[in-house]
């Protein structure tokens, strides 16, 4: 499923557990005799400083959405440098080491001397497209579309939480004592999923710096090309 559309889900889900709340809350005010006013007092200062957090909590989904990535398309790349840029030049190292071509056995002479003299310098450049280019780009691709699945898992965990807190707040709404106890509720919720976003981000950022470190490293690979190839 596109990560996105899971999150917009699951948001939608919050937002059907905000407005239960908020029905159940102005239906159990209703029911407060006046010598308790200081549910109701109590109440407003929780709820205000409950609908001030979950204003933060909407902002920063504000333009998490519009970036999603592709992890799909990224593991998709990686197999293509893997087996269609590193398989065939491991293939072509295994054709030079095993004497398969066909001057191997037909060419002979100074120029064929020459060219036999080329084959180390050639083996070491395939392997090392193979070796260090293509793969460490396919792992750098892996690493980061592992990043993005991660930080996704970890939103999703996070409105979860916030719909768990909501769904407790709403159970402690129903009596007129438990109001004052439903802000606090909801507020737990938020300030796990409130964690678990930065814990997200935090992999986010770290499985990004691995993968861009992953990517300079493929440059530690053949340094000087056969002198054929650069003539």
């Amino acid at each position: 499923m596109d990560p996105a559309q899971q999150v917009r889900e699951m948001i939608a889900k919050l937002q059907d557990k905000v407005e239960e709340l908020t029905r159940i809350v102005n239906s159990t005010l209703s029911k407060v005799p006046g010598f308790l006013d200081w549910i109701v007092d109590k109440l407003i200062d929780g709820w205000n400083a409950l609908m001030e957090k979950l204003g933060e909590f909407w902002d920063w989904f504000t333009d998490k959405l519009s970036y999603v990535g592709n992890p799909f398309g990224l593991f998709a790349a990686s197999t293509s440098w893997r087996e269609d840029v590193g398989g065939v030049a491991k293939n072509l190292v295994r054709d030079i080491d095993d004497s398969d071509l066909l001057v191997d056995d037909r060419w002979q002479g100074d120029g064929a001397d020459q060219y036999r003299q080329s084959l180390a310098p050639q083996r070491e450049a395939l392997g090392s497209i193979g070796a260090d280019f293509a793969t460490s780009i396919a792992t750098a691709l892996t690493i980061l579309a592992g990043g993005i699945i991660a930080f996704w898992t970890g939103v999703v965990g996070a409105i979860i939480a916030v719909i768990v807190g909501f769904a407790t707040a709403t159970g402690a709404a129903v009596t007129v004592f438990g109001l004052p106890l439903a802000p606090p509720a909801a507020l737990g919720g938020l300030a796990i999923g409130v964690g678990a976003l930065a814990g997200g981000t935090a992999i986010l950022y770290g499985v990004s710096a691995l993968s861009r470190s992953t990517l300079a490293g493929a440059a530690s690979g053949v340094q000087t090309w056969p002198q054929f190839v650069t003539e």
